[in-house]
Parts: C-alpha cells; sequence; structure tokens
C-alpha cells in the first residue's frame, strides 16, 4: 500500500517570544475570572508551553493510532472479500491516480463495488 509520511511531533523551543505569548494568554484567563479567585491559572508561562507541547504530541499520536486502526480495518475487510470483488476494488482504487491513497478511500472504494 501506498501510505502518506506521517506527521511527526516535536517539542518546540521555549523561546522569550513564546513565554511571552504564554504569559499574555495566561493573563488574559485571569483577567476573564477576576470575580472567582479559586479559578484563576496557577500555572507559569513556562508550565503553559510544556502543557501545550505536551498536548501536541498526544493529539499527533492519537491522530496516528486513528490512521493505524483504519488501515487495518480496510486490510481486513478487504482481506474478507471475495476474489472477484477483491479485483474490482484494486482496479478502482490503484487505478484511479487522483485518488487519495488512504484508508478512508480504500473503505469507499470497497463500499461503493460492493454496493453495485
Amino acid at each position: 500500500m501506498k501510505f502518506y509520511p506521517h506527521i511527526k511531533a516535536t517539542c518546540r523551543k521555549i523561546t522569550p517570544r513564546r513565554l511571552a505569548d504564554a504569559h499574555r494568554a495566561l493573563q488574559r484567563q485571569a483577567d476573564a475570572v477576576a470575580l472567582f479567585p479559586e479559578l484563576q491559572p496557577t500555572q507559569t508561562p513556562h508550565e503553559r508551553c510544556e502543557q501545550a507541547d505536551r498536548e501536541t504530541i498526544a493529539m499527533v499520536q492519537r491522530w496516528r493510532d486513528r490512521e493505524a486502526a483504519n488501515w487495518k480495518r480496510a486490510r481486513r475487510i478487504f482481506r474478507d472479500l471475495p476474489t472477484a470483488t477483491r479485483a474490482q476494488v484494486e482496479a478502482r482504487f490503484w487505478g484511479n491516480r487522483f485518488m487519495p491513497k488512504t484508508a478512508v478511500y480504500l473503505l469507499e472504494t470497497i463500499r461503493a463495488v460492493s454496493a453495485a
């Protein structure tokens, strides 16, 4: 199968500009809940940057896990097809050079050929 390159999750450098942005975001958050001191943010700008990096890495990992699950599902369904239907799916999926070679499009091609 032809795969697209995956997104690599990397931590960004903590620069003075990024720290200033985190400080402004924390200040906006504090100003929004000024009447409720228990809701005030307790993070430092450095902690906020680190949290954003952790969330980004977790999001990319979830995306990659979902893509892997889609490919596993598509291959499992494809293997279970009868030989004639499998040949039709292969011809339609690989014969169209404009169709992206993703698991979702493979599943849609399987659905379209099976429905016909």
